[in-house]
């Protein structure tokens, strides 16, 4: 998976959101339907976004056709659950420089946003991800990555290093 190359463009997209996206799901829907085939995670009347990550996740990961994109009020409560799912490898964007430095550099598969930005801002930003191609640059840490989810790495000792005095 670490090693797919290109963008997300064309991919299916597996979409999730709580409760607070709800008012602005079918907007959410159209920006993103202008990159791939749209799958919502159908969650009932109040999703949690718990629930919605567990199940974009469990969908996106080990599948180079599809990518997730997770939306909660901060970005950052569906971030930091989706990175804990093996191949799972989610970015929380608040920029178009994030969104492209994350598919750029790390080959990320699940986009955060939050919704306290505008869906014009989110929109850009959604672009910006689903475009932008994965050139291979720095396998050897994203592998090491792979390694920490199996616990197959031993932790490096730190090496210190003398501070310039000002």
């Amino acid at each position: 998976m670490i090693s797919q190359l290109g963008s997300h463009h064309g991919k299916h997209i597996i979409f999730g959101y709580d409760h607070h996206g709800l008012p602005h799901l079918d907007g959410y829907v159209a920006a993103l339907a202008a990159y791939g085939l749209v799958v919502t995670s159908a969650q009932g009347e109040q999703p949690h976004y718990l629930t919605s990550t567990q199940r974009v996740c469990e969908r996106v990961r080990g599948r180079a056709d599809a990518v997730g994109v997770l939306l909660c009020s901060t970005g950052m409560g569906v971030s930091i659950a989706a990175n804990k799912f093996g191949g799972i490898y989610a970015a929380r964007c608040l920029t178009t420089e994030d969104a492209t430095m994350a598919r750029q550099i790390n080959n990320c598969n699940v986009l955060c946003l939050a919704l306290r930005s505008t869906l014009e801002v989110n929109a850009e930003i959604i672009s910006a991800f689903m475009t932008t191609a994965y050139e291979g640059r720095k396998l050897d840490q994203l592998s090491r990555i792979t390694m920490f989810e199996h616990d197959l790495v031993p932790v490096e000792p730190a090496r210190p290093r003398a501070l310039k005095s000002v």
